[in-house]
């Protein structure tokens, strides 16, 4: 998997990283999520990939609700510091070995406001549910869990913030 360099997203780089050193320093936990290394380790996929490996769709609900919300967890630590990522593809993020998702730097000239991140995630979220980039998709011919699909049409439609996401009931249910 071709992964941009840093020369390409030296700012964003520069400043995630002294982000996340800064946190680390703070809490004494590396804030995870990220994959800022410009090569991709053996064995790591991108998500398009994994999906095609777990499918087919619907994928199960615990993965579908974990991805999301590692994602999320993500998107939050750079909400917090006052950063946007912008446009959230299945492309810009790979799936490690253990199943955890990291997000890869966005492509230069592509950062949005916070709250197109969370239309983002609900993106994700309802392709990860369905195998959609729609909503509503135009005809479900397999039984889909109601509760995350009605959840990334809410985050389709609805402000919310990144830690509300991860706290939302129905990610809680699935992820117990």
């Amino acid at each position: 998997m071709a992964v941009r360099s840093h020369e390409e997203d030296s700012e964003f780089v520069k400043l995630l990283q002294t982000k996340i050193t800064e946190e680390t320093c703070r809490s004494g936990e590396v804030p995870a999520g990220f994959w800022l290394d410009p090569t991709v380790p053996t064995g790591w996929i991108g998500l398009d990939q994994y999906l095609e490996r777990h499918g087919p769709f619907p994928i199960d609900d615990y993965w579908a609700a974990s991805i999301t919300q590692q994602i999320a967890s993500a998107v939050l630590f750079l909400h917090q510091s006052k950063m946007a990522y912008g446009i959230l593809t299945a492309s810009s993020i790979v799936v490690d070995l253990d199943g955890i998702a990291h997000l890869l730097p966005p492509p230069p000239a592509n950062y949005q406001r916070l709250d197109d991140d969370i239309r983002s995630i609900g993106k994700l979220l309802l392709r990860l549910v369905t195998g959609q980039n729609q909503y509503p998709p135009p005809q479900l011919l397999f039984p889909v869990n109601r509760s995350l699909y009605k959840l990334a049409g809410f985050l389709l439609e609805t402000p919310m913030t990144a830690g509300q996401v991860i706290d939302f009931p129905p990610f809680e249910n699935q992820l117990i």
